[in-house]
């Protein structure tokens, strides 16, 4: 078996923040070394937290929610860029659970200290009055369609039925788009009926994915009606932990 399965994010994380003993930073790093595969993810955890950490210290830029070109984004692309690559495997949606039990989603977030942290959804700190979760789906897999589609509702069903106030923010880009575009999307009717039940929902779409599907393939997709447009979905991922939010990758 890989060496990579005996060590958790949490461990990866922790080594990269510096916040373990000796023997265990020392048992890790030898694992590191023994195994190519997680020491290239232990590599980009450490530059995307050297990215973040400098990215956190610049405002974030409120998302515009129209098409924009791709000028001017310089190193919050390439920060943003490196975010994308960890996060599939920092976080995820875990096992489905019924209405009754606990939602069972790991998220990730930035601390006060501006380190990564994973947790329980439901221990994730929550900035101000409402929490904030953001769906990533980058994927076409038809179950990673569906699956978006329901950690979204049981979020909003589940903090509806407790009276506790969330905004739920899925984003697509890439496969991820299949979902929103209205020539191919399997489930347009659920995404319409989702979005006239939570008005604490939003969709949105990336305009680099959309740029490149044209730009590639010639294809210039029409997106369903609830979609709403990012410029840049990485981008988007990046301010938004820079805001609070949690982050869960579908």
């Amino acid at each position: 078996m890989s060496t990579d399965h005996t060590l958790s994010d949490e461990q990866l994380n922790a080594c990269v923040d510096g916040q373990l003993d000796a023997d265990e930073k020392s048992r890790i790093l030898s694992a590191l070394n023994a195994d190519e595969d997680l020491g290239r993810r232990a590599c980009e955890l450490r530059r995307l937290h050297d990215l973040v950490q400098h990215a956190y210290a610049t405002p974030p830029t409120p998302p515009v929610r129209k098409p924009l070109t791709t000028r001017g984004r310089g190193w919050r692309q390439a920060a943003a860029a490196a975010l994308l690559m960890t996060m599939g495997s920092i976080v995820g949606w875990i096992a489905h659970a019924r209405q009754h039990q606990p939602l069972n989603i790991q998220a990730m977030y930035l601390d006060e200290e501006k380190a990564f942290q994973t947790s329980a959804l439901e221990q994730a700190p929550v900035r101000g009055e409402e929490h904030k979760v953001l769906l990533h789906l980058s994927s076409a897999e038809p179950e990673k369609l569906e699956r978006a589609l329901d950690t979204a509702e049981r979020l909003l069903s589940t903090y509806r039925r407790l009276d506790q106030p969330i905004e739920v923010e899925l984003i697509a880009n890439a496969g991820g788009l299949e979902l929103l575009r209205a020539d191919i999307s399997p489930f347009a009717e659920r995404v319409r009926a989702m979005q006239h039940q939570y008005d604490n929902l939003t969709f949105m779409a990336c305009q680099t994915a959309l740029d490149r599907l044209r730009r590639e393939r010639h294809v210039s997709p029409d997106l369903l009606p609830e979609a709403l447009i990012t410029p840049n979905a990485l981008e988007e991922i990046l301010s938004r932990l820079q805001q609070g939010w949690v982050y869960i990758s579908v």
